[in-house]
């Protein structure tokens, strides 16, 4: 191979690996997300002690999430 050839591989990997660091941010932001999202309903969970009222919230936190996702679908058109 000349060195046309290696530069040309050595281009591609590393835009290769900057897609995967892009991905890999992408990723880590869902996992704070979630984190977040997880100790949000494990507080709740402690601080409702009456089941109805804690499926009440749960549903209400979930109905706005669907919400959240229909509207910024909307906005796409």
């Amino acid at each position: 191979m000349d060195k046309l050839s290696y530069k040309q591989m050595l281009t591609e990997e590393m835009s290769k690996v900057s897609e995967l660091e892009n991905e890999i941010n992408r990723l880590q932001i869902l996992v704070a997300k979630y984190k977040d999202e997880q100790k949000k309903i494990t507080k709740m969970v402690y601080d409702n002690s009456n089941n109805m009222e804690l499926g009440k919230k749960i549903r209400n936190i979930i109905w706005q999430e669907k919400e959240d996702e229909e509207t910024n679908q909307m906005s796409l058109f």
